[in-house]
């Protein structure tokens, strides 16, 4: 059978013919390889009129993809022409936790499912939140940054007016309860963190179970000293986060992002930042990738931020490299239950 394998410099090409030898092996199904290599993470992601957060143009794929049965990627560019060159194309699958760099429509239309791996980051994002709210609450990237650069000792740092909450004295609003809100929370119940929850798509119980409270929006807001965003990015949540919902939190609160930027309206945040109506911010995800060069935000002194490193660890690779080609696997031996498809109006019977 003949494989396209699409990787990048985080989920490497043998990386994904490693999960793919191990998972099919005793099947009696042989691989032929052609490999390509993305320049993600240290190229950013891009975007057109058919899909985003890709890498790499699509015109490159054309002459690879004209054998192929399979692909396996992560941030390979799949649009509708590369699907029209894909002649003998049974099947595609992607390392990530939503494929939003393949034109789901032109599969569908042509009968190819769509594979992906949701949840595979959950606990490396998890983790790296709560280090984001105890760097900007703690000021430790502040104080590293003036001392390893400036060589400057920040005694002003420990100030009272300067210094934030302990997260056993905290109260935490999470906003989306999905695989990561919940690892997020059950961090935090170990700090000893009030946890308060919107999500209108999670059972109260559901919250309830895990320790936390669900409220409505405008509360959250109000009451949380940190709030952290874990929903996902559409039209309902795009700028979710404006000048009005910063306008409800505490002047002492801060604000978390490890999901995506276009949850929030950064020039009010920036603005709120800088005007001190909140105390501060810790964002891993930004307006663009990176963030213009103009922007406002390497002017403020109240914000920690990093280079779209949530994701990033070995774990989150393996795990999505291991759920794609488990589910390539589930399709083509006809074994197992397909988990995780995109686009199932392309099976028309109940045998999946």
């Amino acid at each position: 059978m003949k494989a396209l394998i699409l990787g990048d410099l985080f989920i490497t090409n043998d990386l994904l013919i490693k999960e793919l030898e191990k998972v099919f092996a005793g099947t009696g199904i042989e691989f032929e390889y052609t490999c390509r290599t993305d320049e993600w993470p240290v190229k950013p992601v891009e975007q057109n009129n058919e899909v985003r957060e890709y890498c790499g143009p699509d015109e490159d794929l054309i002459p690879l993809v004209k054998d192929a049965e399979i692909i396996l990627t992560h941030t390979a560019c799949i649009t509708k022409r590369v699907i029209d060159s894909a002649t003998r194309l049974k099947a595609i699958a992607a390392a990530r936790g939503g494929p939003v760099n393949i034109n789901i429509k032109a599969c569908t239309k042509r009968g190819i499912p769509v594979f992906y791996a949701p949840g595979r980051n959950s606990g490396a994002v998890a983790e790296f939140t709560i280090g984001l709210i105890l760097a900007e609450t703690r000021s430790i990237a502040r104080s590293h940054s003036s001392l390893f650069k400036e060589k400057k000792w920040r005694g002003d740092l420990y100030v009272l007016d300067r210094v934030g909450l302990e997260l056993n004295s905290s109260v935490v609003g999470i906003i989306g309860f999905g695989a990561i809100g919940q690892k997020v929370a059950a961090i935090l119940k170990g700090f000893g963190s009030q946890i308060l929850v919107y999500d209108p798509y999670t059972d109260a119980f559901v919250i309830e179970r895990a320790g936390c409270n669900k409220v409505e929006f405008d509360e959250l807001m109000r009451r949380s000293d940190v709030v952290s965003l874990h929903c996902r990015y559409n039209e309902k949540t795009k700028g979710m986060i404006g000048e009005e919902e910063i306008g409800l939190m505490k002047k002492t609160a801060y604000l978390i992002n490890t999901a995506r930027g276009e949850l929030i309206d950064h020039d009010a945040l920036y603005k709120a930042l800088k005007e001190k109506r909140i105390a501060g911010a810790a964002l891993d995800v930004f307006e663009s990738e990176p963030p213009p060069h103009l922007s406002p935000i390497y002017q403020l002194d109240n914000v920690t931020a990093t280079t779209h490193l949530g994701g990033a660890s070995i774990q989150a690779a393996e795990i999505g490299a291991r759920i794609a080609v488990e589910e390539i696997y589930s399709y083509i031996t006809g074994s197992g239950k397909i988990r995780f498809l995109a686009n199932p109006e392309v099976f028309t019977n109940n045998q999946y």
